[in-house]
This record gives structure tokens, C-alpha cells and sequence, in this order.
């Protein structure tokens, strides 16, 4: 048994204590629970998921069915991951690919808000916005690759018009639907202050939405990377993609792995960035739902 395989033990153990020495943990919904965990003890059990992913990794690697590559091991791919940072390869290629995320995503959310805000809000948006937002987002986005290459060849613009075509016709329906579920008793009252339909929209509409919106962001967000893999591994030279199709190509797997992993770390720490950052600017938000 290795030692990863022990820490899976150990994680279960310490999973296991925390859940049911506790009384009402295992059955408390989230909402209702605040305060019930100590951050040390919220602290520990976070690393005891990732020591269980780890462990089973470890297992599924020692692994070695017929006629499939065999699975690196943690620490063989952590190995990989050192080599490529020291030999700066990594850090390029994750940079190119946030670059193109940032500049893609930001477009998409500057245009998606804005229209999505004006058709929640306004009649005549609503009616001119709506459908053609909704016929367009039946459509898969990994469509309008093909089209976009004919337009835009397979240089930088092609990839943000990916990203941006992928996700802006969800960012627009998901604020359209936050924007309906405002309380009603808001913009009453709004409306019996004797506010135009343009402060309402201004003072209370964008106010209260702001919140949920990010939500909507971080959702969509996530959604952006994988477009950003469809459009590098198309004619890309540098990038995340571009990595791991290389590795996959020269079967270099623990490199393959990196790769992949690499998405996951970039996106667990910007999504919880955005979400500390929301819980601050937006305490009283959150103040609210738990009351």
C-alpha cells in the first residue's frame, strides 16, 4: 500500500469523525449551517477531499489493464508539472490561455450584462432581444468554429470570437431571468415613489442584480474554457489546448495530465476569488439569503 493510498484512509477516518460527531452536520442543509464549522475544521476537511482524490488517483494508477496506457501516478505528474514550470513552458502556455479567456470572456460579459439587463428590465428589449438570443443559443457554440475560421483565419481573433460566441447568448438569458426574479415589492414600492421607469431600472433593478449576476458570471466562466480548448486545438501554437494536444499526439501523458489539471487549479482559484470578492462587495446580499 503506498503512502497516498494510507492518506486515503487517514482522510476517510478524519471525513468520517467530522460527520457524525457533530450533531445534525450530515443532514443540515448548507443555507442553515453557518457558524456550525470551526475554519480549522472547515480547512481540514477541504484538504480531506483533495487527499481522497489524490488517494484514488494513486489506487487507479497502480492499475494496468490491457491494451490501455497505463495511468501516471500523482507523483509522476507532479514531476511533470515541476519540469515544465522550472522550464517556464507551463507558465507560458497557462498565461496565453488566461489571456485569451480574460479578453474573450470580458467582451462576452460587457455585451451579455448589458443586453441581458435591458430585455429583463424593458418591454420593447425584451421583445427584440429574447428570441433571436434564444433561437441562437440552441445552437452549439462548437458550430460557429468552422464559420468562424472562414472569417477570421486561426489567429488570435478567431479564439476570442469563440469564447465570446459561446457564452454570450447564455450570459444574456441567465441576467434576463435574474432580472425577472427581482421581489416585486421592490419596484412597487419604487414605482409608488413616483421613480421614472429609467431610475427604477437605474436604483433598483441594477442594484439588486448585481449579485446574482457574478453568480451568472462564475457559471459562465467555467463554460469559457472549455471553448478556449475547442479553438486551441485548432491551428493554436501556444496555449493550454495546444499542450495538451501536443502531449496527447507524442503520448506523453504525465505532460497530457498537467495539462488538464492545470485547468482545474486555474479555475478553483479565479472561482474562488470571484466569490470572496462578491461576498465582500455584496455582504449585505448575502446577509439577506441566510435570514
Amino acid at each position: 500500500m503506498s503512502l497516498l493510498s494510507i492518506l486515503l484512509v487517514i482522510g476517510i477516518l478524519v471525513l468520517i469523525w467530522f460527520l457524525f460527531s457533530r450533531k445534525g452536520l450530515l443532514g443540515a442543509f448548507t443555507v442553515f449551517s453557518k457558524g456550525k464549522l470551526g475554519r480549522w475544521q472547515s480547512v481540514l476537511i477541504w484538504l480531506g477531499s483533495f487527499l481522497l482524490f489524490l488517494a484514488f488517483w494513486d489506487i487507479l494508477s497502480g492499475i494496468e489493464p490491457e491494451g490501455i496506457n497505463k495511468i501516471p501516478s500523482p507523483v509522476q505528474t507532479f514531476s511533470a508539472a515541476w519540469r515544465l514550470t522550472v522550464s517556464g513552458k507551463l507558465i507560458e502556455e497557462a498565461w496565453i490561455s488566461c489571456l485569451r479567456v480574460l479578453i474573450g470572456f470580458s467582451v462576452a460579459t460587457l455585451v451579455g450584462v448589458s443586453l441581458g439587463l435591458l430585455a429583463g428590465s424593458f418591454l420593447l428589449a425584451n421583445r427584440l432581444i429574447t428570441p433571436v438570443a434564444s433561437f441562437l443559443r440552441y445552437i452549439p457554440p462548437t458550430a460557429f468554429i468552422s464559420l468562424l475560421i472562414v472569417y477570421f483565419g486561426i489567429g488570435e481573433t478567431y479564439k476570442y470570437a469563440v469564447i465570446f460566441f459561446g457564452v454570450i447568448f447564455f450570459i444574456i438569458q441567465m441576467v434576463i431571468d435574474v432580472v425577472e426574479d427581482i421581489d416585486n415589492r421592490y419596484l412597487e414600492m419604487a414605482q409608488t415613489s413616483g421613480y421614472s421607469n429609467f431610475q427604477i431600472f437605474r436604483e433598483v433593478v441594477m442594484p439588486a442584480s448585481w449579485p446574482r449576476v457574478v453568480d451568472v458570471l462564475r457559471i459562465n466562466l467555467s463554460a469559457s474554457w472549455t471553448f478556449l480548448v475547442a479553438a486551441e486545438l485548432i491551428g493554436a501554437q501556444k496555449g493550454l489546448g495546444h499542450l495538451i494536444a501536443v502531449s496527447q499526439r507524442y503520448l506523453r501523458i504525465d505532460e497530457l495530465y498537467v495539462g488538464i489539471l492545470t485547468f482545474g487549479l486555474i479555475g478553483i482559484v479565479t472561482d474562488r476569488t470571484i466569490d470572496l470578492i462578491s461576498r465582500k462587495v455584496f455582504r449585505w446580499h448575502f446577509i439577506s439569503i441566510r435570514q
